[in-house]
């Protein structure tokens, strides 16, 4: 093979590329280096700390959940120790052999064992929990035998429990894993405590109090994520708060005894606060099977039930009021000047509209009767003409005022608002103008009206505060770690509001809620002999939405009418309220009524007495009276100074 010698062009242009090629490495190598001396020097203290952060981790400490107390101190929602079987794979010579002696030990097969290590991948130096809340016992043979378990260890948990059961379930509510959603919401310092976190009741409309702060501590790891020293002392996690309520669980027992297998709402209140002394919702269910994950088969159950024991009915169920109702359309009228104390309609048994004929339930008639005998005896035709001369704006109006078609703001989830018609509304959802006949049902709490129970005895509260609309709550204090109250104690009702109708329309109406009980009314089987009680019969259709609403009803139980009774006592200072709704129960005075007494009357034996004599100007100063005082005080007339 031949070489042939370059020519003196061709050298030349030879040193030229090799000039360019050095060139260019000399730049690239002067710009690395300069990058170098950058990074070393003026980023080597971010880059030091980033080095440093992928070998330390911080390991989180759960807070425990806040403790949930009645009025009297009654604990209701605690923290349990539950014990957990880990185990960690890496420090296991012979993984079926642990899990087989496991299996003996613990009493469980052995491919449940098998079946909960492969579900989950993680590192082998990572427990992976096999066994969930195994209880003490099991928990100290397996500390016994632990030699004999190389790789399985027992871990302590904090788990939720209610101890009084179904008992108030509605109220509290249940807890359960957190979702994508709600761990958004939640500040980091809270995510490691918030990985079980309220579902429903105050357990989760007062879920951010109920969490605590995350502890933890500080480890140095290797490149896998293994622990190999502590760097720092362990931060203690902050507890959640405290909660007490305004439950009293005494009350809360009578309630469900009372009310027994039926299904339906009971509610008891202090109408000048607006504390919730009770409230059972029927059917129940039992919050504990929601701790630790419910099981599929009764997850179905309870949320496939055509009796809905997952709804709190008290808040969330609505319902014609019925001839509860009736006491508004009084005051209204009252309060319109459409008519006064001594009008007088005559009640044949029926009032024809048109070619509408609309009865009363008495179909012989009550023939001429006031506005205090027309609720006394519940009569029907008084109201459909008291409902005419208002008109059903105005009926829509006065309602609003006393917080029907709103949600009351209590301290419960997914309140419903309940519903009032107007004429507008007619317009615009069916572009039909409102008849007078379809006013006829509204004016005794039928037809489109609905309400929910805790609307419809707040109402009730605002009539015997002679005015006052008090806000309800089911909260009494949040009490901080440090033992202090984080919200204090308030000692004037919270969102109140006073409703601008003379006070001697409510005496009118309360007169007349007495004689509902006390004379020949419809409430008879509600009356004391120990104090005198003001109330309210009721008979809530269950097809009340039906503007062709008639008093003709299916005689089966699932067509029969809700039974109602609303009331307070003592009549002339009242102290307590109290809603008895009786689901399919049909007559109000005859289901609901003598339940509504035999509460009433444990309340006074075992909570406040309340056969005690009113004041000697035949009522106690009330409510509305110390609010208006109030104003009075703060607001004075300003002096005339002839100016």
């Amino acid at each position: 093979m031949r070489f042939s010698l370059l020519s003196g062009d061709e050298v030349q242009d030879f040193k030229q590329r090799v000039a360019v090629i050095v060139g260019a490495l000399t730049v690239c190598l002067a710009i690395l280096a300069v990058r170098l001396f950058f990074m070393q020097v003026f980023q080597g203290g971010y880059y030091e700390e980033v080095a440093t952060g992928n070998r330390i981790r911080v390991v989180p400490r759960e807070a425990p959940r806040g403790l949930i107390y009645d009025r009297n101190g009654e604990l209701i929602a605690y923290n349990r120790p539950a014990f957990n079987v880990d185990l960690i794979a890496e420090d296991t010579p012979n993984l079926e052999r642990s899990l087989r002696g496991l299996a003996r030990v613990a009493d469980v097969p052995y491919e449940q064992l098998k079946d909960a290590v492969n579900a989950k991948k993680v590192p082998r130096f990572k427990p992976v929990t096999v066994l969930k809340d195994v209880g003490r016992r099991t928990a100290d043979l397996i500390d016994t035998y632990e030699e004999d378990l190389p790789g399985i260890s027992v871990a302590v948990e904090a788990r939720r429990l209610y101890p009084a059961a179904d008992l108030g379930s509605h109220v509290l509510g249940y807890i359960g894993a957190i979702n994508e959603d709600q761990l958004e919401r939640l500040p980091a310092r809270q995510v490691y405590s918030a990985r079980i976190v309220g579902q429903s009741g105050i357990e989760l409309t007062q879920n951010d109090s109920l969490i605590g702060v995350d502890g933890g501590k500080q480890v140095e790891v290797d490149h896998v994520g293994r622990e190999l020293r502590e760097l720092s002392k362990s931060v203690n996690p902050i507890p959640g708060d405290d909660l007490y309520v305004t439950l009293d669980m005494r009350m809360q027992r009578e309630l469900q005894l009372l009310m027994g297998d039926k299904s339906g709402v009971a509610i008891v209140m202090r109408p000048r606060t607006g504390e919730v002394l009770g409230m059972l919702s029927l059917p129940d269910y039992d919050p504990n099977a929601f701790v630790g994950g419910i099981p599929q088969q009764l997850w179905t159950e309870l949320t496939q039930s055509e009796e809905k024991p997952l709804v709190n009915k008290a808040v969330q169920g609505v319902y014609p009021p019925g001839s509860t109702f009736k006491m508004m359309l009084a005051l209204a009228a009252l309060d319109a000047g459409v008519i006064d104390e001594n009008t007088v309609f005559h009640c044949p048994g029926y009032l024809k509209v048109g070619h509408d004929i609309r009865y009363c339930w008495k179909r012989s008639g009550h023939g001429d009767v006031t506005v205090r005998e027309a609720i006394e005896k519940s009569c029907n035709v008084f109201f459909y003409n008291v409902g005419l001369l208002l008109g059903v704006d105005r009926i829509h109006d006065y309602g609003a005022q006393f917080g029907f078609s709103q949600p009351t703001g209590i301290e419960l989830e997914s309140e419903k608002a309940g519903f009032l018609p107007s004429k507008e509304w007619k317009q615009r959802t069916y572009k039909e103008k409102w008849y007078d006949g379809e006013t006829l049902p509204v004016s005794i709490g039928q037809g489109f009206v609905s309400v929910t129970p805790v609307q419809l005895l707040n109402y009730v509260n605002t009539i015997a505060n002679r005015g006052l609309w008090v806000k309800p709550t089911v909260i009494e204090r949040i009490v901080g770690p440090d033992g202090r109250d984080v919200v204090p104690d308030q000692p004037m009702p919270r969102h109140s509001r006073l409703l601008p109708i003379a006070p001697k329309y409510f005496d009118i109406v309360t007169q007349a809620m007495e004689w509902v009980v006390n004379r020949a009314g419809t409430g008879g089987r509600a009356q004391s002999r120990l104090f005198e009680i003001a109330g309210k019969t009721g008979t809530s259709d269950v097809i009340g939405r039906k503007t062709g609403y008639t008093q003709e009803r299916e005689a089966n139980d699932e067509n029969a009418p809700h039974s109602l009774f609303v009331g307070f006592a003592p009549a002339q200072d009242p102290r307590v309220s109290v809603l008895v709704l009786v689901e399919h129960g049909k007559h109000g005075g005859a289901t609901a009524a003598p339940i509504a007494k035999q509460i009433l009357e444990y309340y006074s034996a075992h909570i406040e007495p309340l056969d005690t004599p009113p004041a000697p100007d035949s009522r106690a100063p009330g409510p509305a009276e110390q609010f208006r005082k109030a104003l009075e005080n703060a607001f004075p007339e300003p002096e005339n100074d002839n100016g």
